[in-house]
Formats: C-alpha cells, structure tokens, sequence
C-alpha cells in the first residue's frame, strides 16, 4: 500500500459515502464489489480508465483525485456541491446552506459561497426576530456583515441592508421611525420595497404630514396606514375597530406589533375604551419583556 493509494481510496470512500452511494452501486458492472473495496482501503491500484469510470458514476471530476494542495481541494470540494447549495438557495431554504456551507473546509469558501452564506445568515437573522429571538438574530446579522467583507458579490446594497436590520431591531419597540428605516437606497434584494415604504408613510403620518406613496392592497401595510389616515381624520371609532383586527391577527409581521399596539391604545383612550387600552398595554409590555429575555 502506497501512500497515494491509500489518499486516493479515502477520497473515493469519502465522495461514495457523501452521495449516499453503496459499494455496489458504485461498481455497477465494470468491477466487483471486491474489487472497489480493495480500491478503498488502498490495498489496490486502480487503472486510469476505472478510476474515470469511478469518477463519472459519481459525477466528480477525475482530477479531484489527484489534487496535492488544500486550495485545489477547496476547488473541488466547492465543485462538488455547487449545484446542492444552489437549489437549497433557490429554494429559500438558507439553513440548509448553512450546514452544508459549515461541512466543507475554509478553502472551499470563496467569494461565491461567502455570498451564499452571508445572505443566509441575514434571512436567518430576520427569522429569529420574528421568533423574539432578538439576541440569536443579533448574532446572526453580526456574522453576515462579516461574510459581507469576504465576498465581492455583497457590495454596498448588501450593507445598507445590514445596517436597516439593525437600525429595525433596535427600535422595536419604539414609536419613532430614523432615517435609516426610510432610506431608499437599501430596498431591493434584501429589504423588500414595500417595507421601506410603509416606514415612509408612516413618518409621516406621525409627524401629521400625508403621502402619496400607494402601498399594496390588502397587504399589513396599508391594513395599518388606512387605520391612522382614519383616526387623523376624526374618524376613531372606525379605526380602533381596524386597529384591534390588525392587532388580534397571529399572523402580524414582528416589525408592526409594538406600532400597532401602541395606535391602539391610543384609540381605545380617545374613545374612553378602557379594557382595549388596558390589553393593548399589557400586550406592548409582554412584547417588551420577550425582547429583553431573549
């Protein structure tokens, strides 16, 4: 057994198995199972054309056999499950990116993974948030923003965002609205248009101001600006009525729920509704304490 032998059936063990391919399977009929086992263990030398016919039933490169550095390695290890991390992306599933992504070694990791993974640290974080997992989303943004600088497919876009989700998670649990929630610049891929929008209108609306930004119907958003466009108007009976539909929703994006509680109590208090204005308080505190433990 050469050492070369031995390297080369470790790493044809090692690609069967990560495919989730049997000895068998593998031989198919061009060697006997015995045969692949000895190839495996390094006690057997295969020909060029049965180590390309190893290759080519596992759809691998014939030169990943023979690679010598752990940069050739990364490359092919990248080759390998390229196309695995790409429909787990595709698809929105960024956990599964991240396992797979945290399974290869450091060089299999360049610019285009790190994007990958940074994207997905990013929407994992949003979804902690919406968990009241403030302090893992915190983590998770903090880890994309480092990735960020390790890839040059982030860019500035890729920052902004970073920066909004920050800037959204501080102010939770707050009434007021930065300039950061509103900046333009930072919708697209990773901050959806509409969610900028609506941090718009609502600015202005808080400040007494009107807009002529259309948000979509029958979306949170605009369920929660018609709201106050209707108590501005006097009309507060009607918008405590949308106010506590909006509020008793389950399904209310985390972002709105401090914002809209707050609306209505101060609703429920015009109209003198006193129950509403007391579990709109007491849910805002709740909403508070979840952050905080978090």
């Amino acid at each position: 057994m050469t050492d070369f032998d031995r390297k080369l059936g470790q790493k044809i063990r090692e690609v069967r198995i990560a495919k989730g391919i049997t000895q068998r399977e593998l031989a198919g009929d061009k060697i006997t199972r015995n045969m692949l086992s000895l190839i495996e263990s390094g006690n057997a030398s295969p020909s060029i054309s049965t180590l390309s016919y190893l290759a080519k039933r596992l759809q691998t490169p014939t030169g990943y056999f023979f690679v010598t550095t752990d940069e050739e390695e990364g490359l092919f290890n990248k080759l390998l499950m390229i196309e695995e991390l790409k429909a787990l992306f595709n698809d929105g599933d960024y956990a599964g990116c991240e396992a797979l992504i945290n399974s290869l070694p450091p060089s299999a990791c360049d610019d285009e993974v790190n994007y990958i993974l940074a994207v997905s640290e990013l929407n994992l974080s949003t979804e902690c948030a919406a968990e009241f997992n403030m302090r893992k989303a915190a983590e998770r943004l903090a880890k994309a923003e480092v990735l960020s600088s390790n890839s040059i497919y982030c860019g500035e876009q890729f920052s902004l965002a970073v920066e909004f989700y920050s800037e959204l998670y501080r102010e939770l649990c707050s009434t007021e609205i930065s300039r950061v929630l509103c900046s333009t610049k930072a919708s697209g891929d990773y901050v959806p248009h509409e969610m900028i929008e609506y941090f718009c209108v609502l600015k202005l609306l808080y400040q007494g101001e009107e807009s002529q930004i259309n948000l979509p119907r029958g979306s949170y958003y605009e369920k929660h600006v018609t709201a106050l466009e209707l108590y501005m108007d006097g009309r507060v009976t009607e918008a405590l009525k949308r106010l506590n539909n909006l509020a008793e929703d389950s399904s209310l994006p985390y972002f709105m729920q401090f914002r809209v509680l707050t609306d209505l109590e101060n609703a429920a208090n015009v109209t003198g509704d006193v129950r509403i204005a007391y579990i709109a308080s007491k849910r805002k505190l709740e909403l508070i304490e979840k952050y905080k433990v978090n």
